[in-house]
Protein backbone atom coordinates (compact mmCIF):
# COMPACT_ATOMS: atom_id res chain seq x y z
CA UNK A 1 0.00 0.00 0.00
CA UNK A 2 1.34 3.37 -1.00
CA UNK A 3 0.52 6.47 1.00
CA UNK A 4 0.07 9.70 -0.95
CA UNK A 5 1.50 12.97 0.27
CA UNK A 6 -0.92 15.89 0.58
CA UNK A 7 0.35 17.30 -2.71
CA UNK A 8 -0.38 14.01 -4.47
CA UNK A 9 -3.95 13.62 -3.19
CA UNK A 10 -6.35 14.57 -5.97
CA UNK A 11 -8.51 17.50 -4.92
CA UNK A 12 -12.12 17.18 -5.86
CA UNK A 13 -14.74 19.76 -5.20
CA UNK A 14 -17.91 18.20 -3.92
CA UNK A 15 -20.88 19.14 -6.02
CA UNK A 16 -23.90 20.44 -4.18
CA UNK A 17 -27.02 18.46 -4.80
CA UNK A 18 -30.05 20.54 -5.58
CA UNK A 19 -33.21 19.11 -4.16
CA UNK A 20 -36.39 20.51 -5.61
CA UNK A 21 -39.99 19.97 -4.71
CA UNK A 22 -43.30 21.64 -5.27
CA UNK A 23 -44.09 24.42 -2.82
CA UNK A 24 -47.16 24.06 -0.68
CA UNK A 25 -49.91 26.65 -1.21
CA UNK A 26 -48.86 28.32 2.07
CA UNK A 27 -45.23 28.50 0.94
CA UNK A 28 -46.27 29.88 -2.45
CA UNK A 29 -48.34 32.57 -0.74
CA UNK A 30 -45.47 33.48 1.59
CA UNK A 31 -43.05 33.64 -1.35
CA UNK A 32 -45.47 35.87 -3.27
CA UNK A 33 -45.84 38.23 -0.28
CA UNK A 34 -42.06 38.39 0.24
CA UNK A 35 -41.50 39.21 -3.42
CA UNK A 36 -44.16 41.94 -3.30
CA UNK A 37 -42.57 43.43 -0.18
CA UNK A 38 -39.12 43.42 -1.77
CA UNK A 39 -40.49 45.02 -4.95
CA UNK A 40 -42.20 47.76 -2.93
CA UNK A 41 -39.13 48.51 -0.76
CA UNK A 42 -36.44 48.32 -3.44
CA UNK A 43 -36.96 51.76 -5.06
CA UNK A 44 -36.67 53.47 -1.66
CA UNK A 45 -33.52 51.52 -0.81
CA UNK A 46 -31.94 52.41 -4.15
CA UNK A 47 -32.79 56.10 -3.63
CA UNK A 48 -31.40 56.12 -0.07
CA UNK A 49 -28.19 54.51 -1.33
CA UNK A 50 -27.88 57.21 -4.00
CA UNK A 51 -28.43 59.92 -1.39
CA UNK A 52 -25.87 58.31 0.95
CA UNK A 53 -23.24 58.23 -1.81
CA UNK A 54 -23.96 61.83 -2.82
CA UNK A 55 -23.78 63.08 0.78
CA UNK A 56 -20.54 61.19 1.38
CA UNK A 57 -18.89 62.94 -1.58
CA UNK A 58 -19.58 66.46 -0.24
CA UNK A 59 -16.41 68.51 0.17
CA UNK A 60 -17.47 69.70 3.61
CA UNK A 61 -16.84 68.86 7.24
CA UNK A 62 -20.03 66.81 7.21
CA UNK A 63 -18.89 64.95 4.10
CA UNK A 64 -15.56 64.15 5.77
CA UNK A 65 -17.34 62.83 8.85
CA UNK A 66 -19.68 60.75 6.68
CA UNK A 67 -16.72 59.19 4.87
CA UNK A 68 -15.09 58.42 8.21
CA UNK A 69 -18.26 56.79 9.53
CA UNK A 70 -18.40 54.57 6.44
CA UNK A 71 -14.72 53.64 6.80
CA UNK A 72 -14.95 52.98 10.54
CA UNK A 73 -14.73 49.40 11.77
CA UNK A 74 -17.39 50.25 14.35
CA UNK A 75 -20.99 49.29 13.61
CA UNK A 76 -23.33 52.23 13.01
CA UNK A 77 -25.31 51.36 16.14
CA UNK A 78 -22.15 51.67 18.28
CA UNK A 79 -21.19 55.00 16.70
CA UNK A 80 -24.70 56.33 17.29
CA UNK A 81 -24.69 55.14 20.91
CA UNK A 82 -21.28 56.71 21.61
CA UNK A 83 -22.42 59.98 19.99
CA UNK A 84 -25.60 59.89 22.11
CA UNK A 85 -27.92 60.01 19.10
CA UNK A 86 -30.37 57.51 17.71
CA UNK A 87 -29.33 55.16 14.90
CA UNK A 88 -32.08 56.78 12.80
CA UNK A 89 -30.56 60.24 13.34
CA UNK A 90 -27.15 58.91 12.28
CA UNK A 91 -28.65 57.26 9.20
CA UNK A 92 -30.44 60.47 8.23
CA UNK A 93 -27.17 62.39 8.67
CA UNK A 94 -25.40 59.87 6.42
CA UNK A 95 -28.01 60.32 3.69
CA UNK A 96 -27.94 64.11 4.01
CA UNK A 97 -31.56 64.26 5.14
CA UNK A 98 -30.63 66.01 8.38
CA UNK A 99 -27.85 67.97 9.94
CA UNK A 100 -26.44 67.43 13.39
CA UNK A 101 -25.91 69.97 16.15
CA UNK A 102 -22.33 71.14 16.65
CA UNK A 103 -21.95 69.26 19.96
CA UNK A 104 -22.97 66.02 18.22
CA UNK A 105 -20.52 66.73 15.38
CA UNK A 106 -17.79 67.25 18.00
CA UNK A 107 -18.59 63.91 19.67
CA UNK A 108 -18.73 62.18 16.29
CA UNK A 109 -15.33 63.64 15.34
CA UNK A 110 -13.80 62.42 18.60
CA UNK A 111 -15.29 58.94 18.17
CA UNK A 112 -13.81 58.74 14.68
CA UNK A 113 -10.33 59.81 15.87
CA UNK A 114 -10.23 63.47 14.87
CA UNK A 115 -8.48 65.89 17.18
CA UNK A 116 -9.58 69.53 17.07
CA UNK A 117 -6.80 72.02 17.68
CA UNK A 118 -6.90 75.80 17.68
CA UNK A 119 -5.09 77.46 14.81
CA UNK A 120 -1.86 79.14 15.91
Amino acid sequence: MKFLSPTEVPMTTPQARRITRELTPEEQDRLRRCREQIASELPDLVERDRMRKEAREEVTLSGELRRSVHESPLPLSAIAERAAISPLALDEFLTGERTLRSDVLDRLACILGYALQPKE
